[in-house]
């Protein structure tokens, strides 16, 4: 017999494709599904689990982390695509006097800035399901009997994103006086 639902077989009543059953039923067990506690935990599971945010994370970069609430990563990576796009270009100089000054310097900031979100919309994701599911274990072992509920009540703090951009500001603020009174203002 086939599902009128899905098209997919059906054995003993029930689809093997998608569960339904020929009384008109549905079998869901939110128990057996091993991604109910990272749904409860993060709010955004279904855009971060399908990549439909990759716009957001395009736009953000490094900053994309502390959007999700992960603060300390998200201020790190900052301060690494800093130092990863001050020192990239330096050696792209190089890389031009070498060529005899094929590349322009947008055509070599384009290419530093592409390689750098490739890279972000490549890992970050799965770097942020990662680190909720570390929290989730970290909430199982401390609240065992309740964590469903602390999983229920938590949100993300999207301010995390304004704090790392402030904390950016003020760190490239004393890294800019400091070679400014290195090099004799």
């Amino acid at each position: 017999m086939i599902c009128i639902k899905c098209g997919g077989t059906i054995i003993d009543g029930c689809c093997t494709k998608c569960g339904y059953l020929t009384n008109g039923n549905k079998v869901e067990d939110k128990k057996s599904d091993r991604n109910y506690e990272l749904k409860l935990y993060n709010k955004d599971f279904n855009k971060i689990s399908m990549n439909k945010n990759l716009l957001l994370v395009t736009i953000l970069g490094p900053l994309y982390f502390s959007y999700m609430g992960h603060f300390f990563l998200g201020t790190i990576l900052v301060l690494f695509d800093y130092f990863y796009i001050t020192y990239s270009l330096k050696f792209f100089s190089i890389f031009n006097m070498l060529t005899m000054g094929i590349f322009s310097n947008t055509l070599q900031i384009f290419f530093i800035i592409l390689i750098n979100r490739l890279f972000y919309i490549i890992f970050s994701n799965s770097i942020c399901l990662s680190i909720d599911k570390c929290r989730i274990k970290r909430l199982k072992n401390k609240y065992k009997d309740d964590y469903i509920e602390k999983l229920k009540t938590h949100q993300q703090h999207k301010s995390y994103l304004i704090l790392t951009i402030l904390l950016y500001v003020i760190v490239l603020s004393i890294i800019v006086i400091i070679k400014r009174i290195n090099n004799g203002l």
